[in-house]
């Protein structure tokens, strides 16, 4: 599961999506407040991509049939569930990120663990909708692999670098049999 992650300013990658994602809003005269940097929570509305060089703010999660968010699809089952579906085969989007949270029990507790790749902007894979006016996302998650799976059975899909045109362009049914992912580091 990917319940939060975040976003450094100092990353060139970022940076350079942040002015985009400004730029647009600019051109659109839109009044959104839009996370740019730090630790992101479900609800927020931050850019993600949904083509070559085109990013736009969404808000993370869909809207639940109980009324609780869904901000996790499983990758292996998505395109077999009527909520994901649709979205998982015509509206892919990769959501850039500098790293993400797991937490771990032990106890009576939790210990967080942050995941990441050093000086690295990853781009976690995604499918979305329009809710309204509202544009939503979740976050498509996989097994754990490398040090993940000592904190957790979840983990986001990273969808490589040179993979994300693909990911955003080609038929899901060959991404999701292509799809490795990074394996990504865990400091305490």
């Amino acid at each position: 599961m990917c319940g939060r992650y975040y976003i450094e300013i100092g990353d060139h990658e970022i940076e350079e999506i942040t002015r985009r994602v400004q730029e647009r809003l600019r051109e659109e005269e839109a009044q959104l407040t839009i996370k740019l940097s730090g630790d992101v929570f479900p609800s927020d509305i931050v850019p993600v991509q949904v083509g070559p060089d085109d990013f736009t703010p969404m808000k993370w999660g869909f809207s639940g049939f109980d009324g609780r968010a869904l901000i996790n699809a499983r990758s292996e089952t998505a395109h077999e569930k009527k909520t994901f579906a649709d979205s998982l085969q015509n509206r892919r989007c990769v959501i850039p990120a500098s790293g993400y949270y797991e937490w771990q029990k032990s106890g009576g507790s939790k210990q967080k663990f942050r995941f990441y790749v050093p000086d690295w902007t990853i781009y976690l894979a995604g499918c979305w909708r329009l809710e309204g006016d509202t544009s939503v996302f979740v976050i498509l998650t996989r097994e754990s692999v490398g040090d993940a799976a000592r904190v957790h059975e979840r983990m986001p899909v990273v969808i490589p670098h040179e993979r994300i045109d693909d990911w955003l362009n080609v038929s899901p049914d060959v991404m999701r049999e292509a799809l490795t992912g990074l394996t990504v580091e865990a400091v305490a």
